[in-house]
């Protein structure tokens, strides 16, 4: 059963170790550019920024944050969504991007938009399989994929 969990004092440092790789000084280091985090710390600054945890079972397994911009309520923009290295390939990306979806649409979002790395091939085929669509780049890095809820 996958839950999700506003980042807070009990789950924050959990949440700041979980890495896409096995080698967690890689994931914060220069692998990637945006770790949890760095996230967590962002959103302090910027209230329309939302970081969250995903539990399975009551396993910590990933990360996600969303923007949800006061001027445009009804969109969503999901920022950071990871999976921790150790709960990849079980189907567990899946099922938690799609409870969060769920959890969007109950809050009234209409559409949903995720930013995701151009040499993410796994995040590009989750993002089409559950009815994303390509809308533009965001840079050369990155490219934005948008859902009507």
């Amino acid at each position: 059963m996958i839950r999700i969990k506003a980042v807070d004092a009990q789950n924050i440092l959990d949440a700041c170790e979980l890495t896409t790789n096995q080698d967690p000084m890689h994931t914060t280091a220069g692998g990637c550019p945006c770790c949890n985090a760095i996230s967590i710390a962002e959103a302090s600054y910027n209230s329309e920024m939302h970081p969250n945890v995903i539990y399975s079972n009551n396993v910590l397994i990933g990360f996600f944050m969303y923007t949800r911009a006061e001027n445009q309520p009804d969109t969503a923009t999901i920022c950071r969504f990871m999976v921790d290295d150790r709960f990849q390939q079980k189907g567990l990306e899946e099922k938690a991007l799609a409870h969060i979806l769920r959890g969007l649409r109950i809050q009234g979002v209409k559409k949903v938009i995720i930013i995701i790395n151009n040499a993410n091939a796994a995040a590009k085929a989750l993002s089409l399989s559950l009815g994303f669509h390509p809308i533009d780049a965001t840079n050369k890095a990155e490219c934005r994929y948008a859902l009507e809820l």
